[in-house]
């Protein structure tokens, strides 16, 4: 379905028929709807992989932005509850420097309060998204364009 079409978009997966073509300078943020973690990393560590230039308060700085705690930080991805992993892994996205975002359902596992913080920074990004939601009530007032997936209609 959507997570298909994105895949597709993204050329993770061969389209069935026809092709997909990016214009020249596009720097894409890509969230995946779901994320496994099997290795040690704490968010620090997967911060530091994304931008290896950056200081430890830099860092630091940003996940707290992102609504996370000391302990969130310092504790093993893998030990996070689902919404404190998608803070982290939206944490790094909005700090590429992307020109498009395709996010795929970045609401799941979101407490109300993270949901509007994602709200608030979609709206302030300088870029292009496509996002895939089943939350309404989320994209309604920050989406220029909708296209119902269900009978394939631009509302």
């Amino acid at each position: 379905g959507k997570t298909t079409l994105i895949n597709t978009i993204l050329g993770n997966i061969k389209a069935i028929s026809g092709s997909v073509s990016f214009g020249q300078n596009l720097a894409i943020g890509y969230f995946k709807q779901e994320e496994h973690y099997d290795n040690n990393n704490t968010p620090i560590d997967e911060m530091w992989e994304k931008f290896p230039s950056w200081e430890q308060f830099k860092i630091r700085a940003a996940l707290a932005k992102c609504s996370l705690t000391t302990v969130h930080i310092e504790s093993q991805m893998k030990v996070l509850s689902g919404g404190e992993q998608a803070k982290v892994r939206l944490c790094k996205i909005l700090n590429e420097k992307t020109n498009i975002l395709m996010l795929d359902e970045p609401t799941n596992h979101l407490d109300p309060e993270s949901k509007e913080e994602l709200k608030r920074a979609l709206r302030e990004y300088k870029g292009g998204i496509f996002l895939i939601s089943h939350e309404k009530d989320f994209y309604t007032d920050i989406a220029t364009e909708i296209w119902n997936m269900e009978d394939f209609s631009l509302l």
